[in-house]
């Protein structure tokens, strides 16, 4: 990735933390992590990675794309832009992996208690 897509997607990157965190109303949203963030060449396009320690990740995603108006418009405030680009929202799929290595490494409640 170019230096000027790394400086697009950091400030993406902070710019929508910040919205999540401070101006969205949605309580779920101050636990989503933005994981990266991959903006395609001509900006048009950024793929948000997410993760969330709330077990309704599949939900938070659906509300994100619903709310895709109103984040928009916050970003337009807190960048100028040409072009806002279209935001899609995903899963990290290492945060997914990571997931599924911690279940499974997780001893069974009855063999903590034998020891």
């Amino acid at each position: 990735m170019s230096y000027r897509l790394e400086k697009f997607a950091s400030t993406l990157k902070q710019a929508l933390g910040e919205i999540l965190m401070k101006d969205s109303l949605n309580p779920d949203f101050k636990f989503v992590t933005i994981a990266r963030i991959e903006v395609s060449g001509d900006l048009k396009k950024a793929e948000i990675f997410i993760s969330s320690p709330l077990q309704a990740l599949d939900d938070i995603l659906r509300q994100l794309q619903r709310s895709q108006g109103f984040i928009k418009r916050q970003l337009a405030k807190k960048m100028i832009l040409r072009y806002m680009p279209e935001l899609q929202f995903k899963k990290d799929p290492a945060f997914a992996f990571d997931q599924k290595i911690a279940a499974r490494s997780k001893p069974d409640d009855h063999e903590s208690t034998n020891s």
